[in-house]
């Protein structure tokens, strides 16, 4: 059930576009008669949807739009604003601040209902995408280890089964394969560390069309690098 909150100072305004929405479709409502009634809200029960005066008394429309839009943990909330002030600079305005649409009051109930199952729409295929492009930054992350990690790794094994035998080997053998084996260790470690520091995904075409992560050009400073 989508949630939807209302945030309009006057109670009778806030109960129309509720009875509207309720008579129209199923959705789980919270009324807000103030902007820092609504935020104070959002900080623990988040809406998929903010209905939004801009006239209100204290923090107003706008800035309680820019409030939501501004922060990485609410920016994906879809905001409509539901105002009086049809003057296109109004408009813009919100616009510019995030909003995701703007209802000019007196609204039309099926345009509501309309507007606002269209943005769930919009929401839900925003999820899918995102949903969609997490599974390929796996799938690219797994390519990506079984690539960097499997030559070391397989140095590794290879020097263990030959310190297996160590009493039987010089010394400077087994040196040797103790070394080895610490180095590809190192470069194990030194991967998983670049792959910790990643701050923006690159891939690159690895065999055939598979995707892997090019490590380097995703480390910190060297997104825009070719």
């Amino acid at each position: 059930m989508a949630k939807v909150m209302i945030v309009d100072d006057d109670p009778n305004i806030g109960l129309l576009v509720e009875m509207t929405l309720r008579k129209k479709g199923d959705f789980q409502i919270t009324n807000c008669s103030s902007g820092e009634m609504a935020l104070e809200t959002i900080s623990h029960d988040r809406p998929d949807i903010v209905l939004l005066d801009i006239m209100m008394p204290g923090m107003d429309g706008y800035e309680v739009c820019k409030a939501i839009k501004s922060s990485p943990d609410t920016k994906f909330i879809s905001v409509i604003i539901l105002s009086a002030r049809r003057e296109m600079g109004d408009k813009i305005k919100g616009m510019d601040l995030g909003a995701d649409d703007y209802i000019v009051k007196p609204f039309d109930p099926d345009e509501l209902l309309s507007r606002v199952k269209a943005r769930l729409r919009i929401q839900q295929l925003e999820r899918e995408l995102l949903d969609k492009n997490q599974l390929q930054t796996v799938l690219s992350m797994s390519v990506t280890l079984q690539h960097e990690i499997n030559n070391p790794l397989a140095g590794i094994m290879g020097n263990s089964e030959l310190l297996k035998d160590w009493k039987g080997l010089p010394p400077t053998e087994v040196d040797e394969s103790i070394a080895a084996i610490t180095q590809q260790a190192k470069r194990i470690r030194d991967i998983v560390q670049k792959l910790s520091s990643v701050t923006k995904v690159v891939d690159t075409t690895y065999v055939g069309n598979t995707r892997m992560i090019d490590v380097e050009r995703s480390m910190p400073g060297e997104e825009g690098k070719r």
